[in-house]
């Protein structure tokens, strides 16, 4: 087996190897001199304007420190990590940015640029490009090939491992692992007895699938979606086996129709992905995880699937497996693929670039379903596409404010409310489409965070979101309106309404049903606004499989070797997804397909 040397994935989570860049022996010099000192420069990061302090001797950088930062758990921070570990080791700023976190990374570069423009650094020889990587073929052989390092891939890759299989390789297509998972709010529906119980609240398996199937319009596989709600509890308890802690109280994600969405006890679904990087490093290579490596297709021998053929860098990556799982997330960032599949639901909205994404945008490109369909996979539901209602103008991820949760107004750019705060989805986003210039505000009191300099799971602060203006900020209701140009009588009267509904005194006109243990009157200030937009959130159709996680040829017949998981398959969500149902699925199917595709390798 040929070897090669990938990025690491993580300050103190080692993966596929140790961390290249990590107490190099062998320290080089830089190729310029500078005046020995400590140096800082701000920059603008992908959240908020970031500190970088570089500390350099008289020819070398000999520290970079950047934890005056806010970028996103898990992506930004990842790759502010990474650049420092790499300008360290080249002592240069000619190294690669963090596939997938570019934002970051180049800030980081003009941050320590700056730095050692101030040292006076000669900068054509500090910027010329040093970082360099392997060519001609590496091969690998495993048990299990897992396409795609995200929540679902990396469940898949633990499963199988636990299942017997020797060797398992992830072939992750950005430079860190997590995928749309790392930046989700992490919420996971089960039916939970236990927590549920300690609550009043009043739940099955029956009636979780039931809602299931109805949110999705009916359109979902009833055995699919059954295999999803009475396996998604045991999910809880298997990540718990590993590690991860939940809140004792169950929430309702946007969206869940019910409460029994379970939370982290620590921020955001980026706490799924740091348990399972340490459960990876534990199996001492038993799965290795191959970062800034694209999987382009597919290698099938007399019908089964035998093995991937990707692409690191220059090189070219085989890697021949018993078994391969495709977790390699939706599409919905293919704006090009999601227009020409969009004869659905959202038929009536051109979803082209005015739209933006939740997703990831270099990893939802629908690799997995081309890769599936050349190997004669078959694909269902490819229309059905989620619009999430909280997206922010100009980008559509899901920052500052979030939308899920309780105690929160939607009301138009005038101040009025229009639709049932704890909608369906599909419901909301299609109010929100009707409105004057298709954008809303989502008005709080009650903001879940302890202070206004509590840094939340994607890294900011309300005070910051407050300073970059993507949050209004004001003491009373007039303030608000003067700020935000709604009409003050018109607001006061949302909030009015709204509480007379969570005090009993009057029934919802659009539906709202308040929780007496939950929700809580709006009367007192500081009050928040954020402005919001629909957003591409998750698309339900993909790859055909079974509750097995096989995958299903257009023959109707399984594909021998060949699995999927997470958000590449279709048929479990319908033609909406509830909110919390996705996490759920990604843990029940990567769990699912690693177990199985385990016990096929064992076989061969």
């Amino acid at each position: 087996m040929k070897c090669f040397r990938l990025l690491s994935l993580a300050a103190a989570v080692a993966l596929a190897a140790s961390s290249a860049y990590a107490a190099d022996p062998a320290a080089q010099k830089a190729p310029s001199t500078f005046k020995p000192g400590t140096y800082t420069a701000t920059i603008n990061g992908h959240n908020a304007p970031m500190t970088v302090k570089v500390t350099v001797s008289k020819n070398r950088i000999e520290s970079i420190d950047t934890s005056k930062n806010l970028e996103t758990v898990g992506v930004g921070q990842v790759a502010l990590k990474k650049m420092t570990d790499k300008i360290i080791h080249y002592q240069s700023l000619g190294v690669d940015a963090v596939t997938g976190a570019s934002i970051s990374s180049f800030a980081l570069l003009q941050g320590v640029g700056e730095c050692l423009k101030q040292a006076g650094a000669d900068m054509d020889k500090m910027e010329k490009q040093v970082e360099k990587h392997p060519a001609g073929e590496a091969r690998y052989k495993a048990d299990v090939a897992v396409v795609g390092g995200g929540g679902s891939g990396l469940a898949a890759a633990i499963a199988a491992y636990q299942a017997g299989a020797k060797k398992v390789i992830v072939l992750e297509k950005l430079g860190y692992v997590g995928g749309s998972t790392n930046v989700s709010e992490g919420a996971l529906n089960a039916v939970d007895p236990g927590r549920q119980g300690k609550q009043g609240i009043k739940d099955s398996v029956d009636f979780f699938t039931e809602q299931t199937l109805k949110g999705g319009h009916n359109k979902g596989n009833p055995e699919l979606v059954g295999y999803l709600t009475s396996h998604a509890m045991s999910a809880v308890e298997w990540l718990e086996s590993m590690g991860v802690k939940f809140k004792d109280e169950i929430g309702t994600a946007t969206g869940a129709l019910w409460q029994r969405s379970h939370y982290p006890a620590t921020p955001s679904g980026n706490t799924y992905i740091r348990t399972f990087e340490k459960v990876i490093a534990g199996t001492n290579g038993g799965i290795q995880v191959l970062t800034d490596t694209p999987v382009s297709s597919l290698i099938q021998k007399d019908g089964a699937v035998t093995g991937v053929v990707a692409q690191h860098f220059g090189q070219k990556v085989i890697v021949d497996a018993d078994a391969v799982i495709l977790s390699t997330g939706g599409f919905g960032a293919n704006v090009q693929f999601r227009q020409k599949v969009n004869t659905g639901v959202w038929k009536e909205v051109k979803l082209d670039n005015s739209i933006g994404t939740t997703n990831i945008q270099k990893a939802a490109q629908g690799d997995g379903l081309r890769m599936a369909q050349k190997v004669g996979g078959d694909v269902i539901g490819l229309d059905d596409i989620q619009i999430h209602p909280c997206g922010t103008p100009g980008t559509g991820l899901m920052e500052n404010i979030r939308t899920s949760g309780r105690n929160r107004v939607f009301v138009n750019i005038d101040g009025d409310r229009f639709v049932n705060e704890g909608a369906a989805r599909d419901v909301l986003a299609k109010a929100i489409f009707a409105q004057p210039k298709g954008t809303y505000w989502v008005v709080v009191n009650h903001l879940r965070y302890p202070s206004r300099d509590w840094v939340d799971a994607n890294g900011a602060t309300i005070a910051n979101m407050v300073a970059l203006g993507s949050v209004v900020e004001a003491k009373t209701l007039d303030e608000l309106a003067q700020k935000t140009g709604m009409k003050a009588a018109d607001l006061k009267k949302s909030i009015d309404d709204y509480n007379a509904v969570v005090s009993g005194k009057a029934k919802d006109k659009f539906g709202f049903e308040a929780n007496n243990k939950a929700d809580k009157l709006m009367t007192e200030g500081p009050w928040y606004a954020c402005k919001k937009v629909p957003t591409v959130h998750h698309t339900m159709g993909g790859i055909k499989i079974n509750t097995k996680a096989e995958v299903i040829g257009t023959s109707g017949k399984v594909i021998p070797g060949l699995y999927a998981s997470g958000e590449v398959t279709g048929g479990i969500h319908g033609s909406n997804r509830l909110g919390g149902n996705a996490i759920a699925d990604v843990m029940v199917y990567g769990r699912t397909a690693g177990t199985n595709a385990a016990n096929y390798a064992a076989q061969k």
